[in-house]
C-alpha cells in the first residue's frame, strides 16, 4: 500500500471518531457519537457539532453521559473498558443506536471489521438517516481493500447529507487509489469547500492535482496545508515537487534539502534522490547555456 493512500485510510478511520459529540459534562476527551452528521484519518479532530437531542435514535441523559464515557475510554485505547460501559448502555436501553456506533468503533479499533459491521447494521436500524453509518462502513470496506464497495458506501454518505465534507474526502481517496484524478480532485474540492480548515482535505486536493499535471495548482494546496499544518512532511515533500515540475529547480532543491535535514522523517531518502536528479539536470544544463552562448553573440551581431 502506498504512502498517500495508506495516510488516506488513515484519514478515515480517524473520521469514524468524529462522529461524536461533546456530552454537556466536563473533559473535552469525553466524548459520544453524534447521530447525525460529520467523519476519514485526523490526528486532531476539529471540534464536532452537538447532537440534536430530537434525532431518532437520540438516548436519555443516563446513556448519552455513558456513551461519552465509552467514547472517551476507546480514545484512551481502554478497549474492554470502553465495551464494559457500551455493553452497560444496551442492556438499560437496547434501541441506543450510539451505543452501538461505539462498539463498531471498538471493534474497529480491534481489528475485528466484521464485528464492526454487524454493531452497524444494529445503529442502521435505529438511526438510518446517519451518514456517518455507511461512511464508516465505507472505511472498513478500505481496510478489506476493496475500494468499490467503499465507494459505494461513501456515495451513500453524501447522498443521504450533501453537505457531509468528510465522505466527499473518502470519496477522493477511492479515485485516489484508482488514479482517477479528475474525480478525485472534484470529490475533494467539494470536501474543501464545505471543510476549509482541515488540512487533510486540501492535501488530498494538491494529490488530485498533483495526478492531474497541475502542478501551481497543486502548489497553491500545498501552502495551504502548511499554513494549516506547518512542517506537515507530506505537504513539504508535494511543494518541492510541484516546484521542480514547475522548472523552479533551485527552489525545488532548496525544499527538497529542507526535508532530508530531517533526521526523522519518512521522507528524507526520497529528499535526497530528488536533489541528486535535480544536480544531474542543472549540470547539464550547464553545458548546453554555455554552448548556446556564442550563437547567441553571432546572432545579435
Amino acid at each position: 500500500m502506498s504512502t498517500r493512500l495508506g495516510m488516506v485510510i488513515a484519514l478515515g478511520l480517524c473520521a469514524c471518531a468524529r462522529q461524536v459529540v461533546k456530552p454537556e459534562a466536563p473533559p473535552a476527551a469525553a466524548e459520544a457519537p453524534r447521530p447525525a452528521v460529520e467523519a476519514a484519518p485526523r490526528p486532531a479532530p476539529a471540534e464536532p457539532l452537538q447532537a440534536d437531542p430530537a434525532h431518532a435514535g437520540a438516548a436519555p441523559d443516563e446513556s448519552r453521559l455513558l456513551d461519552g464515557l465509552a467514547a472517551s475510554l476507546r480514545e484512551q485505547k481502554k478497549l474492554d473498558e470502553a465495551e464494559s460501559v457500551v455493553r452497560r448502555v444496551l442492556q438499560r436501553h437496547p434501541r441506543d443506536a450510539d451505543a452501538y456506533k461505539n462498539l463498531a468503533l471498538i471493534e474497529a479499533d480491534r481489528g475485528r471489521v466484521r464485528l464492526a459491521e454487524i454493531a452497524l447494521a444494529n445503529a442502521r436500524k435505529l438511526d438510518p438517516g446517519d451518514p456517518g453509518i455507511p461512511n464508516t462502513l465505507g472505511i472498513l470496506a478500505m481496510r478489506r481493500n476493496e475500494p468499490a464497495a467503499a465507494r459505494e458506501r461513501f456515495a451513500e454518505a453524501v447522498k443521504l447529507d450533501p453537505a457531509y465534507a468528510v465522505a466527499w474526502a473518502n470519496l477522493g481517496a477511492v479515485a485516489l487509489a484508482y488514479r482517477d484524478y479528475p474525480a478525485a480532485e472534484e470529490a475533494y474540492a467539494k470536501a474543501v469547500a464545505l471543510d476549509p480548515l482541515r488540512h487533510e482535505m486540501h492535501l488530498g486536493l494538491a494529490w488530485a492535482l498533483e495526478g492531474a499535471r497541475k502542478p501551481a495548482e497543486a502548489l497553491a494546496e500545498y501552502e495551504k496545508v502548511l499554513a494549516l499544518r506547518p512542517g506537515q512532511e507530506e505537504a513539504l515533500f508535494g511543494r518541492a515537487l510541484a516546484l521542480k515540475a514547475k522548472n523552479q529547480l533551485a527552489a525545488a532543491k532548496a525544499a527538497f534539502e529542507q526535508l532530508a535535514a530531517l533526521t526523522d522523517g519518512s521522507r528524507a531518502n526520497d529528499a535526497r534522490a530528488q536533489i541528486a536528479s535535480i544536480d544531474l539536470r542543472l549540470q547539464h544544463a550547464a553545458p548546453a547555456a554555455a554552448e548556446s552562448a556564442p550563437d547567441r553573440a553571432g546572432a545579435a551581431k
